[in-house]
């Protein structure tokens, strides 16, 4: 059993959520590096709120990853950025790990066994600065294979494969929790259980 979401960052500009008053979850980009915030994160954190009368669609922020800034800083900068515009109880947060580079299959040019250190300090500051919130790792088989995950399977997995009838889970993870499968006319995501099952994720309270 599945149930369906999508994401979206700044390319598809105020996007039009209206279209899917019937989705199960919502994703998008916050923050990148050290200073970037998405120029649409604030519009499109707002509409999520919106999608269901009651507003318990669960949100994701999501922050794009760089191995060569400092992983503590970019940890504060997604969770002060996403606080700034409500981080309520049943919002989760997410961290994009992917090559910057994909001739070289690397993060801004830094040795995947440094890189997955790095990522991992990341991961455990959002743990540290947003209780009680999950952070999910954002990856694709290719990158994990190159060693730049090593370390993170502790967090739960959302997982990037397109062009398959069932994703190929890479290590350290033994099972996907999210998986987006297209991107096309956006990003395609379902998760890995149903509705209900979703919301006990999330954490989602009663009433929000």
């Amino acid at each position: 059993m599945t149930v369906a979401g999508i994401d979206v960052a700044w390319p598809q500009g105020d996007y039009d959520w209206s279209q899917h008053a019937g989705l199960a979850f919502g994703m998008c980009k916050a923050t990148e590096g050290l200073t970037l915030a998405d120029p649409a994160f604030e519009h499109n954190w707002d509409a999520m709120w919106d999608l269901q009368p009651d507003h318990r669609v669960p949100r994701f922020g999501y922050h794009f990853f760089h191995a060569a800034d400092d992983p503590d800083g970019q940890a504060e900068h997604l969770v002060t950025t996403v606080k700034a515009h409500g981080l309520l109880a049943g919002d989760n947060l997410a961290a994009d790990f992917e090559a910057t580079d994909p001739r070289s299959g690397l993060n801004d040019d830094v040795a995947p066994d440094v890189c997955a250190a790095r990522a991992r300090t990341f991961l455990q500051t959002v743990n540290r600065l947003a209780p009680g919130h999950r952070i999910l790792a954002y990856t694709n088989p290719a990158f994990a294979r190159t060693g730049a995950c090593a370390g993170l399977g502790d967090w739960y997995l959302w997982l990037a494969d397109y062009g398959v009838t069932s994703p190929v889970v890479p290590e350290p993870w033994d099972r996907w929790t999210f998986w987006q499968y297209a991107s096309s006319p956006v990003d395609q995501d379902v998760y890995n259980g149903t509705a209900e099952q979703l919301l006990a994720f999330t954490r989602m309270p009663d009433k929000r």
